[in-house]
């Protein structure tokens, strides 16, 4: 019997809300942030690059202080639980950072997560990351720091899921790649009209069980 595979963006799908303003919200950085994520002419993973040096200085547990103050989005244990019991590898993908997607699959108990790592040094962020990319290897026009559609294809290879088994949700444009490879792909809670238009199952309920709706037609 051929398995299953479920990939979910983090912030704004699997939580309530971005680490990057939870963590910068403390400290006086969101203008700098959303600055640096409106400057059209930056490519994706230009703008990752910026955004973690506004961070230098900072320590890991300002970090994971930033993470747990987000709760879950409605329903998201009762969706992974479901799930689980139909078979599923389930993992996330995030161009957030490893450390804060590393505790939210610890808790929720999955099976795998790609993200950016920030270097860190005596406990504290150093200002640099290292990123993931994918597209440079598959021409991905997403330009972003972890290419989400490559890393569903080696994620999936990686458990012996053919693509036809795969889910992935997520909620921006920079998750389009990977909701387009996906057998099913959800636009939960569309922030951006990109991937609103670009997506032909939405959920437009911020209850993430909704997407078992999808889930039970397709498999």
């Amino acid at each position: 019997m051929l398995s299953n595979l479920a990939a979910f963006d983090m912030d704004g799908t699997l939580i309530q809300g971005r680490v990057v303003f939870a963590l910068a919200d403390r400290f006086d950085l969101s203008d700098k942030v959303r600055s640096i994520q409106s400057h059209r002419l930056m490519a994706g993973h230009e703008q990752t690059k910026a955004i973690a040096a506004l961070f230098a200085g900072l320590t890991t547990k300002d970090l994971e202080s930033a993470i747990e103050s987000i709760p879950f989005t409605k329903n998201c244990e009762r969706t992974i639980a479901a799930l689980k019991d139909r078979g599923y590898k389930i993992g996330i993908i995030s161009d957030s950072y490893t450390i804060a997607a590393s505790i939210v699959a610890d808790r929720l108990k999955l099976d795998f997560v790609m993200a950016n790592k920030l270097q860190i040094s005596n406990g504290k962020i150093t200002g640099r990351v290292d990123m993931p990319l994918g597209w440079d290897r598959i021409g991905c026009y997403c330009k972003i720091s972890v290419c989400k559609r490559y890393h569903l294809e080696k994620s999936a290879h990686q458990f012996c899921v053919p693509m036809e088994n795969t889910l992935a949700v997520g909620d921006t444009k920079s998750d389009i790649c990977m909701i387009q490879r996906a057998r099913v792909g959800v636009a939960f809670m569309p922030k951006d009209e990109e991937i609103k238009k670009a997506s032909d199952k939405v959920v437009s309920e911020p209850d993430l069980l909704k997407v078992m709706n999808f889930v039970n037609k397709a498999f």
